[in-house]
């Protein structure tokens, strides 16, 4: 039985070598920006330092040869070996009950036969002896199909025989790279290695999303948001910035919330989100109706329904929100022009606009206290607003506290995550300094504020 020649016709390994590297950046879906002509370190694989390849997101060497046997791996050595011989053998028996289908084939002519003695009735109305001829052919059309009968019966058991002999091959057990059970040589450690740092997307990141997704039990990771589907699997550190493709360093979030992110590669992301809810607009230049020329639009929300009051009593059921106070977890939530949550035990009370479910709803879990299902991303809602401090005020109806107010965090102590978005590009921004000989204050200004000329500002 021949169970090599298919494998070795339709082999990937053997057909991506003799393809370009263009092509094979495309085909693995990996960034065309880390093609490089020639090496400068030995391939992180084979040592080789010939020919074209792509850079790593490490920086580190990868050559085409061995690109293109890396992007048709799937599993660790072991079981890559067991699945391609259990692929092999599952087809080589396919092929040969195919043969063996073909030996033992019949042709249904016992059909056919009787379709033409039933036309021959025909022959009747030039003259009655020709009765005949419809008569032996109907006896013929029984013969065969007793015949065809016998051989199908023969095949059946035949074919049974030959199944019990030739039973289907076992799939064989297979663990992935990122099994902690799975056995992984020295080369498969180097491959897991590549594979972290893939330029775009790994050619496992079917399976890799399917762990992070079960892992954070299929729904969206900031705390309060409702979304279950349209989930995407975000890089807490970005790849750009040496973040790696291992399941530590992946959140699951919904279409909303990652577009919130304002990494390098997230834009890709707004305006392709179109609900019932809201559409994502992203950042584009609009032409002047009233007049001639054009200007800039930034990258928002166009809110469509908003949110109501079942959706955020079950936000409530399912975060088990209480009061940050007291405790208690006897909440009620009104929704009208505004959104009012009232504590029933101590009447302390909250206010914040109507926005989305996907808004509100985090913004609730913010200042109310989540007893289970926490999540562990928080959203940045400096992509939408400019508006960094929480939405929702405490509106207390006992005096205010004569408490001193702590003193205001100073530019040094502000975390890099905390730091504002540029209000007319979206671009960070940084605290612009007065040159030597000028007299005006520090500001928060865009980081192409010297550079572009981008005059995006907010007070320090």
């Amino acid at each position: 039985m021949e169970t090599e020649s298919w494998h070795s016709s339709f082999n990937p390994k053997k057909f991506l070598s003799r393809v370009n590297l263009d092509k094979l950046i495309e085909h693995n879906e990996a960034y065309n920006e880390n093609k490089v002509v020639q090496g400068n370190t030995p391939c992180i694989l084979c040592s080789s330092k010939q020919g074209p390849g792509i850079l790593l997101n490490d920086k580190s060497y990868l050559c085409k040869s061995c690109f293109s046997e890396v992007s048709t791996i799937t599993y660790p050595q072991k079981y890559e070996e067991d699945r391609r011989n259990y692929l092999k053998a599952k087809e080589s028996r396919r092929i040969a009950l195919e043969e063996l289908t073909k030996q033992c084939a019949y042709t249904k002519e016992g059909t056919s036969v009787t379709i033409f003695a039933f036309v021959s009735i025909v022959l009747l109305f030039i003259h009655i002896g020709l009765l005949v001829v419809p008569a032996i052919l109907f006896v013929v059309s029984s013969f065969i199909e007793k015949e065809q009968e016998r051989k199908l019966q023969i095949w059946n058991k035949q074919k049974t025989e030959w199944e019990n002999v030739n039973p289907e091959p076992n799939p064989p057990e297979l663990k992935h790279f990122h099994d902690p059970q799975a056995h992984l040589t020295a080369k498969d450690h180097t491959i897991l290695k590549i594979f972290n740092n893939w330029p775009g997307l790994p050619p496992f990141w079917k399976y890799l999303r399917e762990v992070v997704l079960s892992r954070d039990g299929d729904h969206c990771q900031v705390s309060g948001c409702p979304s279950r589907v349209t989930l995407h699997v975000h890089h807490k550190s970005p790849v750009s910035k040496g973040g790696e493709h291992v399941p530590d360093n992946l959140v699951s979030l919904c279409d909303f919330h990652h577009a919130l992110e304002p990494d390098e590669g997230h834009e890709r992301i707004w305006g392709s989100i179109k609900t019932r809810y809201f559409t994502i607009v992203r950042k584009h230049t609009r032409h002047n109706r009233a007049g001639s020329g054009y200007h800039n639009v930034r990258a928002h929300v166009r809110r469509l329904e908003l949110v109501k009051k079942n959706e955020l009593n079950e936000i409530k059921r399912f975060y088990s929100l209480s009061c940050p106070s007291c405790g208690s977890g006897s909440i009620s939530i009104l929704v009208k022009d505004k959104v009012n949550v009232v504590c029933g035990s101590c009447s302390k009370k909250w206010s914040g606009p109507k926005e989305l479910t996907e808004e509100t709803g985090p913004r609730l879990a913010e200042f109310l206290t989540i007893k289970r299902n926490q999540g562990i991303w928080k959203a940045k809602w400096d992509m939408l607003s400019s508006r960094t401090s929480n939405v929702f005020s405490a509106l207390s109806s006992s005096k205010k506290s004569k408490t001193k107010s702590k003193k205001p965090k100073t530019l040094k102590n502000i975390r890099e995550e905390d730091k504002p978005l540029c209000p007319k590009c979206g671009s960070p921004m940084k605290i612009i300094a007065p040159k030597k000989g000028q007299r005006w204050k520090k500001f928060w200004g865009c980081t192409k504020y010297w550079s572009e000329g981008c005059r995006g500002s907010i007070k320090a």
